[in-house]
């Protein structure tokens, strides 16, 4: 899943930058799927941080982890890491993704 994450954020930083120097023409496409790779990336961003507090999740918390809680509070904290780690590029993505689409909207006049 992080693998898939990555790949969709390339992406959608690719069509960004494409939506940024593309005629007038082909930015409509472009637009949507800017849109699509970017919830795609959410989504494989939810996954994979789901995927991997489960796969390390059993590590931390044992069997006897019901007696130890500050276990469990680890296991939450290195969840929330983990979301926050792999959430940054995901915004600066979306951000960039946001600008590109604002800049060349057309202008009222």
């Amino acid at each position: 899943m992080p693998a898939l994450f990555a790949t969709f954020l390339l992406l959608a930083l690719a069509l960004a930058g494409a939506i940024a120097f593309s005629t007038e023409r082909s930015r409509r496409p472009l637009k949507w799927l800017l849109l699509l790779a970017l919830l795609f990336a959410w989504g494989s961003l939810g996954l994979a941080v789901k995927q991997i507090v489960s796969r390390t999740g059993s590590t931390l918390v044992t069997p006897g982890g019901v007696q130890q809680p500050h276990l469990i509070e680890q296991a939450a904290r290195e969840g929330w890491m983990l979301a926050i780690s792999l959430g940054g590029p995901a915004l600066l993505a979306t951000a960039l993704g946001w600008l590109s689409l604002k800049a060349t909207r057309p202008r009222k006049r």
